[in-house]
């Protein structure tokens, strides 16, 4: 015959009994059934005044919890539980403690068990665990930018709606956002220089390797030489190394939970405004955990450096070299002969510095480009062809 398995309450029962009805001493049956005396008695006591449903256990909750949340501050958490829906306990807890002050002294997990309790947890996968890499961060607002393009929503068909973003990497204040026309250099630039009018320059500026920020060639891109014509720095992370742009990277992962569905479910003629709205929520109200609970506009602020727009006739580098302005191919005249130096550099005046033999170094705002080998080497800088 199987085994037979008693429950806790039988257990108890055949304790009681034991003692009660077989005349066996309490210290003996609470050898036998591994107990302390003092959980006997209680045991014989319940049975004794209750029978057996004395026996069963009982709620280990409080009478009394004087940190509880009351009616009206759990309705209130609940109520921006439903405004603002893919935020966790914790940035309730801090928005709801600016309100009701006496809300800290209740635990975020409370929080988030009232959330459970009515039905508001959305349920997530399991993370997946990967090798820590080293963080870093800017001590100052505007030394460094990160600028990314990522899928806003895909329309009916397949089609991608693409968005631009700039994040600053001491407080993730967004910067902005764009929905772009094309993928062009010229298209991204142009968000690039709007953050600039409004924020002023940074001193860097951080991107992944896309074609909008660096040509196949290894040219140099509109975008970039834009850069190094406001005296900005533009680095670049390395291939295949997200990590690097880790604080745009996240932001992204924000903006695919709270703002995407919102675009998905509205007409394109408001898209501009619901993320301009989110945009706003996310640097003004929104609690950033790496920085202690606070929205990144508590970090930032402008630039000094004041926006100006560069002149691309200027002639900037040593005296004596030869300057060229770079027709619509992104070609140089030099020697008789047309030379390319990068369809990036289009329109602006670049510096060309003598080697001798022949050989001749381009030079953008002093930055070096590439080397030009002339067929016929020339005497002289004044032998050179002025015609563009």
């Amino acid at each position: 015959m199987p085994w037979s398995v008693w429950s806790v309450v039988e257990q108890r029962q055949q304790f009681c009994m034991e003692v009660l009805e077989s005349g066996v001493s309490i210290s003996v049956a609470c050898r036998a059934f591994g107990i302390s005396r003092k959980t006997g008695y209680k045991w014989l006591e319940r049975y004794l005044e209750y029978g057996v449903c004395g026996l069963m256990d009982r709620s280990r909750r409080p009478r009394h919890s004087p940190n509880r949340l009351s009616k009206k501050l759990e309705d209130y958490v609940v109520a921006m539980k439903r405004e603002y829906e893919y935020w966790g306990p914790r940035k309730i807890h801090r928005l709801a403690s600016k309100e009701y002050p006496e809300i800290k002294s209740v635990s975020i997990s409370t929080i988030g068990r009232v959330f459970a309790r009515h039905g508001l947890v959305i349920p997530r996968e399991e993370a997946e665990v990967y090798p820590a890499v080293g963080r870093f961060e800017r001590e100052n607002p505007n030394e460094l930018w990160q600028m990314d393009l990522k899928v806003a929503v895909r329309r009916n068909g397949g089609a991608k709606v693409w968005v631009a973003g700039l994040l600053d990497d001491h407080s993730r204040y967004a910067l902005g956002l764009w929905f772009l026309r094309d993928l062009t250099d010229e298209a991204v630039l142009s968000c690039w220089i709007e953050a600039a009018r409004q924020y002023g320059i940074p001193c860097q500026t951080l991107t992944d390797h896309g074609a909008q920020f660096g040509m196949e060639d290894c040219a140099t891109s509109a975008f970039r030489t834009y850069l190094w014509a406001c005296k900005v720095q533009h680095i670049q992370g390395r291939v295949g190394h997200p990590q690097t742009q880790g604080k745009i990277e996240r932001f992204w992962r924000t903006f695919k939970c709270e703002l995407t569905p919102q675009l998905e479910n509205s007409s394109p003629e408001s898209w501009a405004g619901l993320m301009e709205r989110w945009r706003k929520q996310y640097n003004t109200i929104r609690p950033h955990e790496s920085l202690e609970d606070s929205p990144p506009s508590s970090r930032y602020r402008p630039s000094s450096k004041p926006f100006v727009e560069p002149d691309r006739g200027q002639k900037i580098g040593k005296p004596a070299s030869v300057y060229r302005r770079v027709n619509p191919r992104g070609r140089i005249s030099l020697g008789g002969q047309l030379h390319i130096v990068g369809k990036g550099l289009k329109g602006w005046k670049v510096e060309a510095r003598s080697q001798g033999n022949g050989c001749w170094h381009i030079y953008f705002r002093h930055h070096f480009v590439r080397e030009i080998i002339l067929t016929k080497p020339v005497e002289s800088v004044t032998h050179v062809s002025v015609q563009v």
